[in-house]
């Protein structure tokens, strides 16, 4: 299993008051190299990356299920042959959100160094889901093993802390 945390924070000015200060936490494994590589907390795109330099993965049938603070459990079917090329980068984006995309310098520097390929697709979802605290993101195969997980956390204020 190979197992990635990411812990990002914002440097900001301490003589701010207006400003909120939290501490968000990313985390992220995998049972093979199909994985996640980022899930919005806005609800925006699910990225899934397939690390393999070798092998493609058929989809069809796998799925994905995300879980926030502010909805239900939602669920979302690959289906008509969904294959993840190896090396390759895939964006799931919401209906409602506008995709950004990769920038060609940073596409062709990625590509150039281990030939990744980059796929953008527009879901029929109106959303992901937005999580105000935190949200667990699952992938399954057809067979209903998981495959991959991705969660956040966002710590409360540390200002509120100190004022309780």
């Amino acid at each position: 299993m190979k197992e990635t945390t990411i812990i990002s924070a914002v440097d900001i000015d301490d003589n701010d008051e207006e400003l909120i200060h939290t501490k968000t936490f990313f985390r992220r494994h995998s049972k093979g190299p199909v994985m996640f590589n980022g899930c919005s907390p806005s609800g925006d795109v699910i990225i899934i990356d397939n690390i393999s330099t070798k092998k493609k993965y058929d989809l069809t049938g796998w799925y994905i299920e995300r879980q926030t603070d502010t909805h239900p459990v939602l669920q979302y079917r690959f289906t008509d042959q969904f294959i993840i090329p190896p090396l390759t980068t895939i964006e799931l984006w919401s209906s409602a959100a506008t995709p950004i995309p990769i920038p060609p310098e940073t596409q062709e520097q990625q590509q150039h160094q281990q030939q990744q390929s980059f796929v953008c697709i527009k879901t029929k979802l109106l959303t992901w889901n937005n999580a105000r605290q935190w949200s667990i993101t699952r992938l399954y195969d057809k067979t209903g093993y998981e495959k991959a997980v991705f969660s956040h956390q966002t710590l409360p204020s540390m200002d509120k802390e100190k004022q309780e």
